[in-house]
């Protein structure tokens, strides 16, 4: 099949969590035969074929934070993406949350109401960044909402993923839905059986949604290694931090780990570094917020991801047969 893939971001030169799972599903795509034509915001590329077989919508929006965000101001042309919305065959994935709210981790944590408590004209460089002043919740807009309701099938990247974005948006998408297992190197994810002398580890963007408070309540005084960015204006005042260390560091470091913690405050779509904690062996402290956990399998036995690609694109190849 020809496929448009349709993105704010290229997944071939951005490489956040997002960008590294669609740029392994678009090479096994590219294995089973499927031919691809990219157009992106980020990166500029424009190779939409209208005789394309169908259009894979990827995060389709972009809701900057601040004016200093790169990416403020850059994005997917909203004629365009109507126009693919209303008259063509797609499927649309999501990452996590930006194409249901346009606030930084989702501070209802689900709980939408029309008017989102959570907007004030007083943020003005947010509201210029992200070109909105209202105080609607973004997923009454109704082309968000015909993304998900007029597309031939929906991505989640959890089973909780997909519930708390349906609640959001207020409608039942779940025969349609498509439940992304995690995509995990296994061959580099997997239980050394060395000496763990490191007792408590968390890796992840050191933020308040990610639950920097739950885990200065229950590790102030108490050992844990930290790992990761630190999100603008967050004072770190408990824990030993390591800095941000390379992605080939990590399974090495969750050896050496007996714990992993990871306790966000918002719903986590998914929570990678959980499944990567889980299958390097790391007794896991977390909470009913990690979107990995909801999977009716044992994350720890990696049989469970290793056909994940596979399982993807036979279900992406009936829904559009």
């Amino acid at each position: 099949m020809k496929i448009n893939l349709v993105s704010y971001l290229d997944p071939f030169i951005h490489h956040g969590g997002g960008e590294m799972v669609v740029r392994r599903l678009v090479e096994v795509g590219q294995e089973r035969g499927h031919e691809f034509r990219f157009t992106s915001a980020r990166g500029r590329k424009s190779e939409f074929d209208e005789t394309a077989d169908f259009d894979w919508l990827i995060d389709s929006f972009n809701y900057p934070e601040t004016l200093k965000s790169r990416g403020s101001w850059i994005q997917l042309d909203m004629e365009f993406l109507a126009s693919v919305i209303e008259k063509r065959r797609f499927i649309h994935m999501t990452n996590a949350y930006a194409d249901v709210c346009n606030l930084g981790y989702l501070p209802c944590n689900g709980n939408q109401k029309d008017i989102c408590e959570h907007k004030t004209p007083l943020r003005i460089s947010r509201n210029l960044a992200a070109r909105d002043f209202s105080h609607s919740c973004s997923a009454i807009n109704p082309l968000v909402r015909k993304s998900f309701t007029k597309s031939i099938a929906n991505v989640y990247v959890s089973p909780l993923h997909q519930k708390i974005s349906s609640k959001i948006l207020q409608i039942d998408d779940s025969k349609k839905s498509i439940i992304l297992r995690p995509i995990i190197n296994v061959q580099k994810f997997y239980n050394s059986n060395v000496e763990r002398d490191i007792e408590n580890l968390f890796v992840g963007v050191i933020s308040e949604a990610k639950g920097l408070h739950q885990m200065r309540e229950q590790f102030s005084g108490k050992e844990l290694i930290l790992v990761g960015d630190i999100h603008p204006n967050v004072k770190l005042d408990f824990g030993t931090y390591l800095g941000k260390l390379s992605y080939d560091q990590i399974p090495l470091l969750m050896n050496r780990a007996k714990n992993f913690v990871f306790l966000p405050r918002w719903p986590e779509p998914q929570g990678r570094v959980v499944v990567e904690a889980a299958l390097t062996g790391c007794k896991l402290i977390v909470n009913e917020n990690v979107g990995a956990l909801s999977f009716p399998f044992d994350l720890s036995n990696p049989e469970n991801v290793q056909d994940s690609e596979r399982i993807f694109w036979e279900e992406i190849e009936s829904a559009m047969l």
